[in-house]
Parts: C-alpha cells; structure tokens; sequence
C-alpha cells in the first residue's frame, strides 16, 4: 500500500480562501473541452485534482447531480468484508470523536460496509441512501478520495472543492487501496470522510494504517491449501505461454491469455474435470462453451482432506490461430486487434492456405470483407459463393457444386451462414474444407448455436475471426461508404461519373448509432444513390432520419476512442492487463472495468 506521491504543487486546501480559490479554478475548467485541460493551467490546484476533474468531464458526470446509483443486485457479503469487519469496527471507535465516518468498498468501488462517527449530522448521513452496491468511482461520482485512490492505486484525499460534485464540496474524502498481499490483486478501498473544516492531514495516515491491518488480516486468513494453490498457479504462468486456468472447490482464477478462450459457463467442467482427476496428473480433450475443442493438462495441487484443487493448461486441438502480437503465442489462439486488423489478419490466413471464418453482429459486413479479401486474391477469376442456408433444398446438387469448386475450379470460395449447414452434411464439408487448395472464407453470427453439428462446422475453419460492428468502425467511415457504393454499381463501367459522398453526407451518416450495421447503411446508400441526379450525394439525397444531421451524443466519439485506444493497447502487450494499465497510465482496476464496459474481458 502507498501513500500519495509528493506533489510539487499546492498543498491540500483547508481554509475558505483556499477552496474558493479552488472553486474558481474548477468553474474555469468546466467551460472548456476535457481535451484542452492541461493542469499546467491552474497552479493554484493540485495537478492530480485537475487530472481527476479532466477524467470526471469526460466520464460525462454531472457536477450538479444530488442522487446516488447504489446496485440494487449488489451481494456484499464478500471475503474482503468479512476479514475487515473487526478493522471497521475500530474505525468507528476511532473516529467517533472526529466527526468522521468510513467506508470500505470492493474492486468496482461499490460500498461493502458504512460505519458512521457519533456526531449530531449521524442521521443526515444515513438519509443519504448510504446503502451497500453504492458506487463511489470516479467516472460515476467523479472526483471524490476513494473514487481517486481506486483510480490511480493510490493513497487519496480529497478537500472540499476539489471534489468534482457540488454536493460534495462540504466534504474531506479519502482513499486507500487494499491488496491481498498473497495473491498481490486489488481487493477493495477504504476510506474515511468528515466534514471539510474537521479535515487535518492526519486523517489519511489513519487511513494507511488501518488499510495495512486490514491487509494483514486477509494474508491471516488464507488457508495452506490455498497458499499451495495460488503458488502452482503462479509458476504454470511462468513455465506456460498457452492458456492457464486455476480452480477449487471455491475458486477460479484464469491467466490473461485464457480470458480469450475460457468464459463462465465453463467453470464447472473445468472444476469437474479437476475434482475427478484425484491426485493424478492427466490430460484430455474437451468442447468448452464457445465451441472450441481444446486439450486440457490437468495438474492436481495437494489439498486438505475433503478438498481439491488444480492447475489446467488449454492447448489447442490441431487448429492454428493468428497470433495479433507479431510472435509465437504457440499454435491455436485468435488475439482480437483493433478494428481494422482483422482485415490484416483476414488477409494474411487467406494468403497462407488457411480456411478463415468470420464472425459477428448480424448485419456487420461479413460477408463484404469476406469478398474484399478473396478478390485481392481471385484476381478476375471471380469467387464462388455458397450459401448453407439453402443447401437442405437440394443437397447432393449443393455439395457437388462445392466440392467442384474447392477443388481448384473456381479461385476462391465464400460459405455464407455456415451454421446453418444441415447436419447431414457438415462432414463431407469439413473433409473439403481440409484439403481445399483455394482460399476459403466463411461468414456466421456471433449468436449461431453451439451444439455438436454447428461445433463441428466451426471446426474445420481453423481461422476465427470477429468483424467489428460498424459502431466501432467510424474512423474508417468514409472508405468503407465509397466501398459500398462502388458495389452498388453505376459509375465508369456504365459511362457515368463515379458517385462520391460529400463531407456532408459522411458527416450526417456518422451521427447515427447504427444497429443494423453495414446492412443498414447499405440500405441506405442504395436509397440515395437512386434519388442522386449529379456524381455527387449531398444531405439532401439521404434519407430523413439521416438528412437531418441529429448531432451524436457529445461522448460518442470520445467512448469510441477510448474503446479503439484499449483495443490497440491490447494487442501491443498481448492482452497484458498490467502492461495495459501501465502504457495507458490508469489503475489496473479502471483497465478491466473497461474492458467489461466495451465487452472486450
């Protein structure tokens, strides 16, 4: 646990003068776009203030808002609360002459447990819907002490107006993080509040000291078992690059590269698989739940009588995957990239003899990427298509056409709605697919069936790739619209001039959210590419909704950059959750709550 790290700046402000001053500078701030907010400019502020209310503006948190988010779903009854009830309750013995009352909170910053001084605003305290599952991070409550400390993982104080909520400002918050010094993971925050003019600089110190026992308490409580469970854990990450899962009768821990194979609904076969193997070390194959077949070393840790406990190396069943960092990340693995990657990826499987199959929203453009790739590589020889949505109306007919065709009749083949090939058929299909000597691709959706025929199909492309919803494609808007339009037709080939969107047009299409994807704006492209009289759709010639040019929500952009800068920063570090936490500079605890936010965990 760490204090602060000495500031070069303004001390803590603690008089009238002071959070007036304060308060000024905050207003300032406000007014101008979070971009341009450099703590450079405000020297009567602390630069971590000021970095803080930057980080609050553009989390979208309102500086006027009174209400409070508790999750009504909350289940506080967690380990670290248990182990630091006894240390809440000396806390309230030590701030009940200080007018105080504190908080501990878990890893989302939710509150775990409220102990309340006693003093004549106790009351006020507990009106103040104070109750467990309410969130004090930053991007929710903005700059408040424990919202600060779970951001930066470190000791925080807060006084007065620095807080970023007006209703705060009566307040001197703080913030220490809490590690379980066995495992070295982020566990919680604690934090004691009072009134701003009772604030001393003596009140965090109390903090740290109370956070440390709180910490000795958790390493107290662990059990040998788990000791030996956590260090096996440990030292399979270190001996293997390949997906490493550790599990219990309670417990379930899985390295950063597992979180791309293994998901929720596979831990109680991997428990089931550890509990039977006993104390012998044995490997099998297995389907996890996205469909993917895998083989499993299963290393037994010793546990105490009635308990069980092993490690599970994931290795891939004679598949190959891009590896998106550039090295060897051992066969069998997809690293999701940026959005544009996948075409790099995509291409790159193609031109190495690899079946590819593509994923996604329905509506994202599978198919159209699919096409784009296999024509940089079909030359004028044009690709085949088949659709196995429509192979059950005559399927002899239909397997004979594709088996003519991956044998080097055609120069590429595209597979549409793989997972709807009829059962019947999947085998010779994946036969096909394995010795096929032409570039294939297939398309699916993310929402297709896992059972054993769907599984089988998806199988035998041993290239999956994801294609981004077209919401997370804005930076490449305008590229992919000329695209489009290009296959709508018209244009040279027909002796007209090629027809172009104005700036606009594109800017217009970009304030709209988009659910059905590259379907939809195909659809509307089309529209206007009709109504057009000239080479060039303007506004007018689009649809209404989109005519109108309705401004995005401000945030949109700045939530679509945060997404794209996380994603590239997982795919420089290899999916390295700290190295992604220190490249970007935020809390490890920030970087996973994003992920989770942008549906990348």
């Amino acid at each position: 646990m760490s204090m602060p790290a000495a500031s070069s700046g303004p001390p803590v402000p603690h008089t009238t003068a002071e959070w007036e001053r304060v308060r000024q500078a905050k207003l300032d701030v406000l007014t101008r776009d979070p971009f341009a907010v450099d703590p450079a400019d405000y020297p009567g502020v602390r630069p971590e203030v000021v970095a803080s209310w930057r980080r609050s503006m553009l989390a979208g948190v309102d500086p006027g808002a009174r209400h409070y988010a508790p999750d009504d779903d909350f289940q506080p009854r967690t380990r670290l609360a248990a182990v630091a009830q006894p240390i809440m309750n000396r806390l309230k013995d030590e701030i009940s002459d200080l007018n105080c009352w504190g908080f501990l909170a878990d890893r989302a910053c939710r509150l775990l447990t409220v102990v309340v001084g006693d003093f004549p605003l106790a009351g006020r305290v507990h009106r103040q819907n104070l109750r467990p599952g309410m969130c004090f991070a930053e991007e929710v409550m903005g700059t408040n002490g424990m919202g600060c400390a779970h951001e930066t993982q470190q000791a925080f104080i807060i006084a007065g107006t620095e807080h970023f909520r007006t209703d705060s400002e009566i307040l001197t918050t703080t913030g220490v993080i809490i590690r379980d010094p066995f495992t070295k993971r982020y566990a919680g925050t604690l934090g004691a509040h009072c009134l701003r003019e009772y604030g001393t600089t003596a009140l965090l110190p109390l903090v740290v000291e109370l956070g440390r026992s709180i910490e000795a308490q958790l390493l107290a409580s662990r059990e040998d078992g788990e000791r030996e469970f956590f260090d096996a854990f440990a030292a399979a990450q270190r001996r293997h690059r390949a997906p490493v899962v550790g599990v219990s009768r309670r417990l379930c821990v899985v390295s950063t590269r597992a979180r791309t194979v293994v998901h929720e609904a596979d831990e109680e076969l991997l428990r089931r698989l550890a509990e039977e193997s006993g104390s012998r070390s044995r490997t099998v194959q297995r389907q996890l739940s996205s469909g993917v077949t895998v083989t499993i070393q299963v290393h037994p840790v010793p546990q105490p009588r009635g308990e069980f406990a092993a490690v599970l190396v994931l290795l891939p069943s004679g598949t190959s995957m891009v590896d998106d960092t550039g090295g060897d990340a051992g066969p069998g693995w997809v690293w999701e990239g940026a959005p544009a990657d996948f075409r790099t990826q995509l291409a790159r499987a193609l031109r190495n003899g690899r079946a590819v199959l593509l994923t996604g929203e329905r509506g994202c453009g599978k198919r159209h990427e699919a096409r784009q790739a296999l024509r940089g590589l079909a030359g004028s020889g044009g690709i085949a298509e088949f659709d196995c949505a429509l192979a059950h109306l005559r399927p002899r007919e239909w397997l004979r056409s594709l088996a003519s065709a991956v044998s080097g009749d055609s120069p590429a083949v595209l597979l549409g709605h793989v997972t709807d090939l009829p059962a019947e058929l999947t085998t010779a299909v994946a036969d096909l697919l394995a010795r096929a000597p032409v570039p294939v691709a297939g398309t699916t959706t993310d929402d297709a069936g896992h059972d054993g025929a769907v599984a089988r199909v998806r199988e035998s492309f041993p290239v999956l790739l994801t294609v981004p919803p077209l919401r997370e494609r804005r930076n490449e808007f305008g590229q992919l619209c000329a695209s489009l339009l290009a296959e709508l037709g018209g244009g040279d080939e027909d002796g007209e001039q090629a027809v172009t969107l104005a700036p606009r047009a594109v800017a217009a299409l970009l304030a709209s959210d988009w659910p059905g994807n590259v379907r939809q704006l195909l659809q509307v492209l089309a529209s206007a590419r009709v109504r057009v009289s000239g080479p060039v759709i303007d506004v007018g010639d689009l649809p209404a909704r989109h005519g109108r040019n309705q401004p995005a929500h401000p945030l949109d952009e700045v939530r679509a950059a945060e997404r794209r800068v996380l994603m590239a920063a997982l795919r420089e570090t290899g999916g390295d959750r700290n190295a992604v936490a220190e490249r970007l500079g935020i809390s490890r605890a920030t970087v996973y709550r994003k992920l989770k936010r942008y549906e990348l965990d």
